[in-house]
């Protein structure tokens, strides 16, 4: 019988969509009720990840730089994600 890894991350992509070089994707853990966004800029190769209250998880999605700016993300990785 295969072993089940308890730390397995089973997070399922809600939404997704991209403008220019940056895609910005939602995700969901129903094992752990929380939210993810990730934002990835393909010009400058970086990615900002950041976990989200899930009442914000939509604000978090639309505008994720205002909500890295607001939750105190360091304002240097949101430029780099930027």
């Amino acid at each position: 019988m295969p072993h089940s890894d308890s730390h397995e991350f089973r997070a399922r992509e809600v939404a997704h969509r991209h403008h220019g070089p940056v895609e910005v994707t939602l995700l969901w853990n129903p094992d752990s009720s929380t939210a993810t966004v990730v934002v990835w800029n393909w010009s400058s190769a970086t990615c900002l990840r950041m976990r989200v209250e899930p009442e914000l998880a939509r604000y978090a999605f639309v505008h994720p730089y205002a909500y890295a700016a607001a939750s105190g993300v360091d304002g240097r990785v949101v430029q780099q994600a930027a």
